[in-house]
């Protein structure tokens, strides 16, 4: 079900991948918003909201200080070595957090990365249970209270929250397989 496929890199203007990273941005909340709002009743949301801050590589010490001036945890899968940190905030204090692999370039358009999405939720725990009960919904405890939940038809994202939490996060990897064992396994926590 994995395929690798190696495509060629094209040349891309750092206009258009601000872009081109703001449109993966938008589609990444949205399909947060969807699947956590789908089903609800007599509720309204706000759309996704837009990068505030288009994407810049970190290293794990300036995503520290990043989630230091949040005052919120920000989360990650860790160090992995042969990557840099591509983060990007929005304006509603969403946090991605995409592994780039070396020699790829901030704002890459490809889906082919592990990204790790925080999101400000007051009710993010109540909203991945919620999100759980729905049909196609797969639910799994994690330890210390959490729970996560992917969608049978996107395996990709895996929606994790913990109790008294106040964020919500989406895993997102090209291999479903990668995105569940991520968060089964504990790899995905705050930044240190």
């Amino acid at each position: 079900m994995d395929q690798h496929v190696a495509v060629p890199k094209p040349f891309v203007g750092p206009t258009l991948r601000v872009g081109v990273l703001l449109a993966v941005a938008i589609l990444a909340a949205f399909g947060a918003w969807i699947v956590l709002e789908r089903g609800r009743t007599g509720e309204t949301s706000a759309p996704p909201a837009a990068p505030a801050d288009g994407p810049r590589i970190m290293t794990a010490d300036g995503l520290t200080a990043l989630a230091g001036l949040q005052g919120s945890s920000v989360y990650w899968a860790g160090p992995r070595p042969d990557v840099v940190y591509e983060v990007t905030k929005t304006t509603k204090g969403y946090v991605f957090v995409r592994y780039l692999p070396g020699g790829t370039s901030p704002g890459d358009p490809r889906p082919d990365f592990l990204t790790v999405a925080t999101y400000p939720r007051p009710t993010a725990y109540a909203d991945v249970r919620a999100a759980s009960k729905r049909p196609g919904a797969v639910a799994i405890a994690l330890p210390h209270g959490g729970l996560a939940v992917y969608d049978v038809e996107r395996p990709t994202s895996v929606y994790v929250a913990y109790r008294r939490a106040t964020q919500q996060v989406e895993v997102y990897d090209p291999s479903a397989r990668e995105a569940l064992r991520l968060v089964k396994t504990g790899f995905v926590q705050p930044v240190p």
